[in-house]
């Protein structure tokens, strides 16, 4: 984008020396540039105005095009590996389907982001990233993409879970048998049905407590009136 100064102000475009700019400079001067939105930020402070379309040139337009198509032969031509390593420069390793077309639309938007003055970072490696086949052709099936792989796998391990999860809550259903165990492979007490007191702990218990007892594991004390005889209704009715 270029524009010309309006009013007069300082400005370090490498970000610690500033130029001083005046009114009818050129914004960006020769040999500088700036991102969009720092330019926007400035035309709507009232600093600079966007130059018109009709500032530029038949020869400015015709070196413009010229530009635009030798990248996009650059890119046409270059091979897989080479526009995997100019994305790489983002920072993130290309991630996706492996068609050349999408490749050279990432490349291209790469190399426009240091073109506007994002710098490239060297130290990622090209193929780390997570790679899909491309399309098959007509008429024949489409390969298993990593992505699909992984999702897969994916729902494997949570079947396995789930599976797992219903055996430790419920032990292993063996034909309609509950055989859950402890940790040393005994069958666990059914704790299902309350556990019956001894005498000894029975005879401990006031009125009150017997009686709460007797309703919870379900037994008759309405005959009942002393503690020994209290006591004698827990114990089991011969058959």
């Amino acid at each position: 984008m270029k524009g010309t100064v309006k009013q007069s102000f300082p400005f370090a475009f490498d970000g610690s020396n500033f130029l001083h700019l005046k009114a009818g400079d050129d914004f960006p001067p020769s040999g500088y540039t700036v991102q969009d939105k720092t330019f926007q930020g400035l035309k709507d402070a009232g600093f600079i105005e966007a130059a018109t379309n009709d500032s530029a040139t038949p020869a400015d337009e015709e070196l413009n095009r010229r530009i635009i198509d030798a990248l996009d032969k650059r890119l046409s031509a270059a091979s897989d590996e080479d526009l995997k390593a100019i994305i790489a420069r983002s920072g993130t390793p290309f991630s996706g389907n492996m068609v050349h077309a999408v490749l050279i639309s990432e490349a291209k938007s790469q190399m426009l982001r240091e073109f506007e003055g994002a710098p490239a970072i060297t130290a990622v490696d090209p193929n780390s990233g997570v790679f899909e086949q491309p399309l098959s052709a007509p008429g024949q099936a489409t390969p298993p993409s990593a992505a699909a792989a992984v999702q897969q796998q994916q729902v494997q391990a949570d079947a396995a879970t789930q599976q797992q999860d219903a055996a430790n809550k419920g032990g292993t259903n063996v034909a309609g048998e509950n055989k859950a165990t402890n940790q040393f492979g005994d069958p666990l007490l059914d704790q299902s049905k309350p556990v019956r007191k001894s005498e000894a702990e029975l005879s401990t218990m006031n009125k009150a407590e017997l009686e709460a007892y007797a309703k919870e594991i379900g037994v008759d004390l309405s005959d009942a009136n002393t503690k020994a005889e209290y006591i004698e209704a827990f114990k089991p009715k011969a058959k």
